[in-house]
C-alpha cells in the first residue's frame, strides 16, 4: 500500500508539468484569454514583466477599436496611436486588473511568471471606470450647486480625463443619456466663462484682485501667474486674491491661468494619476485671464467700478449658483454698540502688519494672544488684502469677535512661489485685549454651520463648533503642537488611512488571483503620544502647512443628555511644502466643557474612499 502511494506521487510529479503546459497552451490558443509571461531574477521582477506583456497584448487587441479624442501622443510630430492605446490600457494595470490570475515557476534567480485573464473581464473593467466617472460628476454637480467652483472644475476635469481614456469614450453617459466626453468640456468652459477677475489696487509690489463667479465672490479658486520673473501659485478665497510681483516690476496687464487640472491633488489615486499623465492636458483658452492693472487704469483703484475682465456669459451648468452664502455676521442682539476701543486696537494691528513693525501692536494682546500673533506674522510673508471691512459682534460667551480682515501668505516652495489667502479672526477678552487669533473657515463652510437646519441647536452651539474648527485649522497651519496636545483626550482614538500596495508575500501561493500591485487603504491606529511625535516631525520637515475645509457635516449625539458630543465630517485639502492631498477628516468632539473641548476620535481617510465608507459617529458610538 505504501509503495502504491509513493508511485502515485511520483506519477503526479511527472504529469503536473505536462498538465500545466497543456493548460498554458490552452490559454494561449483558445482565444478566451489575454495573457503575458515574464522572467526575472526575482518573482517581483518577473511579475512586472508578465504584467507588461499582458498589457501589451490587450493594447494590441483593442488598438484597432480604440477611439482617441485628441492627438494624445506624438512621435516625431506624428500621432502614435499604438503607444497611446498601450498607455491608456496600462492605467488599469495597477488598480483595476483585479481578476488577473498568476502562475509562478522556478526559483530565484530564475523565475518565470505567467499572468492571464478572461477577455470577458475587460468590459467589467471599463464599466468600473465609467462608474468612477459618474461619481466624480455627481461630486462636481453638488459642488457647483454650492458655488464651489474650484471643486467643480477639479472633478469635472478629472471625470473628463477618465472618459477620454476609455476604449469608447462616448459610452460614458449621464442619467439623461448625454455623452459625458462631449458634455463635460462644455460645463468646464461655462464655469470658466462665468469667472471674472478685476484689478482693485496695487501697493508696492502687491496687487489685490477681485474674483467673482456669476457676479458673486468665489468661495475658492487656484491660479498661476507670472510675477515678472517666474511662474507662481496663487489662490483666491471669498472673492479676494493677491499677486506678489518681482520687486520693481511694472506692467499694464496681469496674466493669470485658472487651475482646473489639479494634478497635485490626484496623489494617492494611482489610476487617476496615471490617466492624467497619459491623456494630454485639454486646453481651455477660457482659463487664461488678462486683467488691466494700475497703468491701464491711470493709477487708481477700480474697486468701485464695474470689473473690466472677461465679460460674463450664461453658464451651461445644470443648476444656477445659489445665493451668496451667508457670512458669519452678528444678529441684532449680538451687535457691539461701543466698538470704538475695538476699532482702535484693530487699527493698530493693521498698521503694524502693513508697516511690518509688528511690535507696535503688542500692547493690544494678552500673553496668550501675543504668542499666536507672533506665530501668525511668521507664517510666510503676510500682507493685508483689500480694504478690511471689520465687523464686531458679541459671542455667546461674552467675548467680542472681530471679522473682516483678509491676508495673503506667501512662501518660496523651492523655486516656485506659493500664496494662500486666509480670513483672520480676532477674539477680545472682557478687558478688550486680543486673546486669540485664528484663520476663518470661509463663507461657505461658515454657512454650512450657521445656517444648517438642526432642530434644538442654539446659536451658542453653532458658534462653539465654528470656533473649534477655526482653532483646529489654525493650530496645524501655525504648528501649535501645545494647543493640539491640549485638545486631544489622553485616550483619543486616532486612525490614519494611507494608500499602500499589497505585499506579494502576503498572498498565499495556492490563491489563483493575485492582488499584487493593487491599491488598498491601510489603517493605522495611534495613541496620542505617537501621533503627536509623528506630527512634530511633520512640522519640522515642512516650511509650511495649509488646510482648506471644502465642506462639513455636523451631527449632535443627542442621546448623551449629560454631555455635548458632536461628530464632525470634513472634506479637507492638505497642502505642505513637501506634499499635497485631499480626503475626509472625522472628529468626535466632547464639548461639554466649552472652554476645554476634547477630541475623542480623529480619523483621516484618503479621497479614494467610497462615500459609504467614510467614518461617522455611528462607527464609534452606537450603543
Amino acid at each position: 500500500m505504501k509503495r502504491r502511494i509513493i508511485n502515485l506521487w511520483l506519477l503526479l510529479l511527472v504529469l503536473c508539468p505536462a498538465l500545466e503546459a497543456q493548460n498554458w497552451d490552452y490559454i494561449r490558443s483558445s482565444g478566451e484569454y489575454y495573457y503575458g509571461s515574464g522572467t526575472g531574477k526575482t518573482e517581483a521582477e518577473a511579475d512586472k514583466a508578465a504584467l507588461n506583456d499582458l498589457v501589451q497584448m490587450i493594447a494590441v487587441h483593442v488598438s484597432s477599436d480604440f477611439q482617441s479624442q485628441t492627438d494624445e501622443t506624438q512621435t516625431n510630430g506624428n500621432i502614435d496611436h499604438k503607444t497611446y492605446v498601450r498607455n491608456c490600457v496600462s492605467t488599469y494595470s495597477s488598480s483595476a486588473l483585479t481578476n488577473v490570475e498568476k502562475w509562478t515557476e522556478g526559483k530565484e534567480p530564475e523565475v518565470t511568471v505567467r499572468r492571464y485573464m478572461l477577455r470577458s473581464e475587460l468590459d467589467k473593467i471599463y464599466e468600473k471606470r465609467i462608474e468612477k466617472i459618474r461619481d466624480m460628476v455627481a461630486i462636481a454637480d453638488g459642488a457647483l450647486e454650492k458655488a464651489k467652483v474650484d471643486m467643480a472644475l477639479q472633478y469635472y476635469y478629472w471625470a473628463y480625463s477618465l472618459a477620454r481614456s476609455l476604449q469608447h469614450p462616448t459610452e460614458a453617459k449621464d442619467e439623461a443619456g448625454h455623452s459625458l466626453v462631449t458634455l463635460l468640456p462644455v460645463k468646464i468652459r461655462g464655469i470658466l466663462e462665468d469667472i471674472s477677475v478685476a484689478f482693485e489696487k496695487r501697493e508696492g509690489d502687491c496687487v489685490d484682485l477681485v474674483f467673482n463667479y456669476k457676479g458673486r465672490p468665489v468661495s475658492g479658486l487656484d491660479f498661476l501667474y507670472s510675477d515678472g520673473r517666474e511662474e507662481c501659485d496663487g489662490a483666491a478665497k471669498d472673492g479676494r486674491g493677491m499677486l506678489e510681483m518681482a520687486p520693481g516690476y511694472e506692467t499694464e496687464f496681469y496674466h493669470l491661468d485658472i487651475e482646473y487640472e489639479y494634478k497635485n491633488l490626484a496623489r494617492g489615486d494611482d489610476e487617476l494619476q496615471a490617466v492624467l499623465n497619459v491623456v494630454a492636458k485639454a486646453a481651455f483658452p477660457e482659463s487664461s485671464v488678462s486683467v488691466k492693472g494700475r497703468a491701464a487704469q491711470g493709477g487708481t483703484s477700480v474697486a468701485a467700478s464695474r470689473p473690466t475682465a472677461r465679460p460674463a456669459t450664461a453658464s451651461v451648468a445644470s443648476t444656477d449658483a445659489p445665493a451668496e452664502a451667508s457670512a458669519a455676521g452678528p444678529s441684532p442682539s449680538q451687535t457691539v454698540d461701543d466698538d470704538a476701543l475695538y476699532c482702535e486696537a484693530m487699527e493698530k494691528v493693521l498698521a503694524a502688519i502693513k508697516s511690518r513693525n509688528y511690535v507696535k501692536a503688542s500692547s493690544c494682546f494678552t500673553l496668550e494672544g501675543l504668542d499666536v500673533y507672533n506665530k501668525l506674522i511668521s507664517y510666510g510673508t503676510g500682507r493685508v488684502v483689500g480694504q478690511p471691512d471689520m465687523v464686531y459682534y458679541r459671542s455667546s460667551n461674552g467675548q467680542v469677535v472681530a471679522r473682516g480682515l483678509q491676508m495673503s501668505f506667501s512662501f518660496m516652495n523651492g523655486k516656485r512661489k506659493k500664496t494662500f489667502v486666509e480670513d483672520v479672526v480676532f477674539t477680545f477678552n472682557p478687558d478688550k485685549k486680543i486673546s486669540n487669533v485664528a484663520f476663518g473657515l470661509g463663507k461657505v463652510a461658515e454657512s454650512d454651520i450657521l445656517n444648517r437646519y438642526a432642530p434644538g441647536w442654539k446659536d451658542e452651539t453653532r458658534e462653539l463648533i465654528m470656533e473649534f474648527l477655526e482653532n483646529y485649522k489654525t493650530a496645524y497651519c501655525l504648528k501649535r503642537l501645545d494647543y493640539i496636545r491640549d485638545i486631544f483626550a489622553d485616550d483619543a482614538v486616532i486612525i490614519v488611512g494611507n494608500i499602500v500596495k499589497r505585499n506579494l508575500a502576503a498572498v498565499p501561493e495556492e490563491r489563483a488571483i493575485s492582488l499584487e500591485g493593487q491599491d488598498i487603504i491601510k489603517y493605522n491606529r495611534y495613541d496620542k503620544e505617537t501621533y503627536l511625535a509623528n506630527l512634530a516631525r511633520t512640522f519640522k520637515l515642512n516650511e509650511f502647512i495649509n488646510l482648506r475645509f471644502t465642506n462639513n457635516d455636523v451631527q449632535w449625539l443627542e442621546k448623551y443628555e449629560d454631555a455635548e458630543i458632536y461628530g464632525i465630517q470634513i472634506g479637507q485639502e492638505y497642502t505642505s511644502s513637501r506634499y499635497a492631498d485631499k480626503g475626509y477628516l472625522f472628529l468626535l468632539v466632547d464639548m461639554t466643557d466649552h472652554n476645554a473641548p476634547q477630541i475623542k476620535v480623529r480619523t483621516w481617510q484618503p479621497n479614494e474612499v467610497s462615500m459609504s465608507k467614510i467614518f461617522s459617529a455611528g462607527d464609534f458610538y452606537n450603543d
